[in-house]
């Protein structure tokens, strides 16, 4: 459905929301623009209480000491197989981090923090993972290389 859709039949697109199976329409927009999808507060509410209810269970998990382990050991690296190359103890850190981060976003209803948060433990999972760039991130200091020259401005 299009955007002009929705402005030219606003009736006929809300009845057609209504009778969706997802009760979301997406609306295309030309150009460049980002698509947009409507749907109606209610479904918005419930979708937001399912992550609200998930945060929960995964805070729950990792308060138990044998479910935790279980979550770290089997259950984290089949949704996130990077995590394999994380340090010891790095999967506890990325958990109890992405558990913290998924209970602020929900109580905000954001969305960017979880995703940046699982990009940033990603791309530390990559560095881990290359020896030879590890090596040179992790070796010492060799004294001050200078001033950075200012970017050129194109």
């Amino acid at each position: 459905m299009t955007f002009s859709d929705l402005l030219q039949r606003p009736v006929e697109t809300v009845e057609k929301l209504k009778s969706t199976r997802r009760q979301a329409l997406r609306l295309r927009r030309r150009g460049s623009e980002d698509d947009l999808v409507l749907t109606t507060v209610e479904r918005m509410s419930e979708n937001h209480q399912i992550v609200v209810l998930t945060v929960r269970v995964l805070r729950a998990v990792m308060g138990n000491p044998e479910t935790r382990s279980q979550l770290l050991n089997e259950l984290l690296p089949q949704v996130f197989p990077w995590i394999t190359f994380l340090p010891p103890g790095g999967r506890g850190e990325f958990a109890q981090e992405l558990v913290d981060m998924m209970d602020a976003s929900a109580d905000l209803r954001v969305s960017a923090p979880v995703l940046t948060l699982i990009a940033q433990w990603r791309n530390t999972a990559e560095i881990y993972a290359d020896p030879e760039l590890l090596a040179i991130l992790t070796s010492p200091e060799r004294g001050d290389f200078g001033p950075v020259p200012r970017p050129n401005a194109e």
